[in-house]
């Protein structure tokens, strides 16, 4: 979809605006108006795949660091567990 400056300039004039108006009115529209920045239909489904992407990348680093955070745990756990049956050994041997 191109911008016609032109019939733009017409419409202007039309509902009310002279001509000096609807021409400073449509020339700054033109001038602010870049098609380069505009996101085209390619670029939306190209942008939608690498979200798809990091997405993925995403759910992968997070199941990782999930594996990581429960062997910490059962680790921690086995190690207190093993300090506190030496500690009660230690209690049990003293008496």
């Amino acid at each position: 979809m191109k911008f016609n400056s032109l019939k733009y300039y017409d419409n202007l004039q039309i509902v009310g605006f002279s001509e000096n108006q609807s021409q400073v009115i449509a020339e700054s529209f033109h001038e602010h108006v870049s098609y380069e920045d505009v996101a085209k239909k390619v670029d939306i489904i190209n942008l939608d795949k690498k979200i798809d992407l990091i997405e993925m990348k995403l759910e992968k680093s997070m199941a990782n660091l999930a594996t990581k955070l429960t062997t910490f745990i059962c680790i921690t756990s086995f190690s207190l567990m093993a300090i506190l049956l030496s500690f009660m050994a230690f209690l049990h041997r003293s008496k």
